[in-house]
Formats: structure tokens, sequence, C-alpha cells
């Protein structure tokens, strides 16, 4: 009797261990899931040039970063992420190049450089 009662607890300490592992797993592939969706988003959208951007994904927390050439793009990205399902939060970290600023006639025509 007491042989069975040690293989069932060993049992239920695999079980319980088997599913933690799971379950972190799945977290892992919710991820992978939600930065393929954000990608496919980015890439489908005309109007924003995604071979720039880096897409990170955390526990549904979407990261981007990288260069696009005008502030429209940038705030694009946010209009087209945030409606992607599995998306807890946006931190777009999305820039304009440095030398943007200087080679933009509009900037220069007001003064604001």
């Amino acid at each position: 009797m007491k042989k069975i009662s040690q293989i069932l607890f060993f049992t239920a300490l695999l079980a319980i261990a088997s599913c933690s592992i799971l379950a972190a797993g799945c977290g892992v592939a919710k991820d992978t899931q939600i930065q393929i969706r954000v990608k496919n988003a980015l890439r489908e959208d005309m109007h924003i040039a995604h071979d720039n951007l880096i897409v990170n994904v955390k526990d549904g927390v979407v990261t981007i970063s990288g260069e696009l050439g005008s502030q429209a793009d940038i705030e694009r990205i946010t209009e087209v992420v945030s409606v992607i399902e599995g998306v807890l939060e946006l931190q777009n970290n999305v820039v304009l190049p440095d030398d943007w600023h200087s080679t933009n006639p509009s900037f220069n025509d007001y003064g604001l450089i």
C-alpha cells in the first residue's frame, strides 16, 4: 500500500511539473502568434516600410523599434497594431532618422529647426 501511495505521489508531482512547463510554453507560443500577426499586419499596410522595423512581444506587450521616414508612418503603427487580437500594450519606439529634420523642406520652410 505504501508503494502505491509513493507511485501516486510521484505521478502527481510529475503531472504538476508538466502542467507548469506547458503553461509557461503557452505564453511563449502566444507571444509568437502575436508577433506573427503584427509583422503580417505591418507588411500588408502600404504606408509602412516594415523592413526597417523590429518587433518583439513579451506577455502580450508589443515593442516595435526602428526608423521610418515620417511621423505619420510612426503614428500609423499604433493604428495598425492596436486592433490586433492579443496585443495588450504597444511600446512604439520607432523614430525618424537623425538627418530627417534637416532634409525635410517643410520643417526648413517654417523655421522649426
